[in-house]
């Protein structure tokens, strides 16, 4: 095969913050978990967490992600935005059990972040709210940095361009040597 797509780019590092418990697990140089728990009081206002990594050279950045969540039963938000640009992911309630996110959701995609600067922040925010006795908003986002396949010759595509240059190379000096018997004539 004369080409072949490899990945040449260097993942952000992601950070959260918000109340309660957050944690930022790295799970590879590419992919991390970041979660949220606020065990707490009936009936909770809406509560926001920020998902943020700042851009490490001009350009696009594509993730994949997962949001996972419980925020308990009665009258149930969830929702995962992004910033720079704000867009809506997932939206969702309010909703009374059973039916997502009450009793907890599961939502999946993926998102690029276009014309990112170096050193420009972008991210997530993810939260939501309920209003019964479970006393609990917990979160998951998942994630996973998408490299652009980079189109690269391996080393034998360019093996006809070195037998090319030489073959001109051997053509100019044959040239020279060919003019050089001509003027001694």
């Amino acid at each position: 095969m004369p080409w072949q797509n490899t990945s040449t780019f260097t993942p952000v590092n992601w950070t959260i913050s918000g109340p309660g418990t957050t944690n930022t697990q790295q799970v590879n140089p590419d992919e991390y978990n970041l979660s949220y728990n606020l065990p707490g009081e009936e009936g909770f206002d809406t509560k926001t967490w920020t998902v943020s990594t700042v851009g490490n050279a001009d350009g696009d950045y594509t993730f994949d992600w997962n949001y996972t969540g419980f925020h308990s039963y009665f009258n149930v938000i969830a929702f995962l935005n992004t910033f720079n640009p704000d867009i809506t992911l997932y939206s969702a309630g309010p909703s009374n059990c059973c039916s997502s996110p009450s009793a907890g959701f599961n939502e999946s995609g993926s998102f690029t972040f276009s014309n990112i600067s170096a050193g420009q922040t972008f991210g997530f925010t993810m939260g939501g709210s309920h209003f019964d006795s479970a006393l609990r908003l917990e979160g998951n986002l998942n994630l996973k940095q998408i490299a652009d396949p980079v189109s690269v010759p391996e080393n034998n595509s360019i093996v006809p361009l070195i037998a090319l240059g030489l073959f001109a190379a051997y053509s100019t000096f044959r040239k020279k040597e060919l003019q050089t018997k001509l003027t001694r004539v």
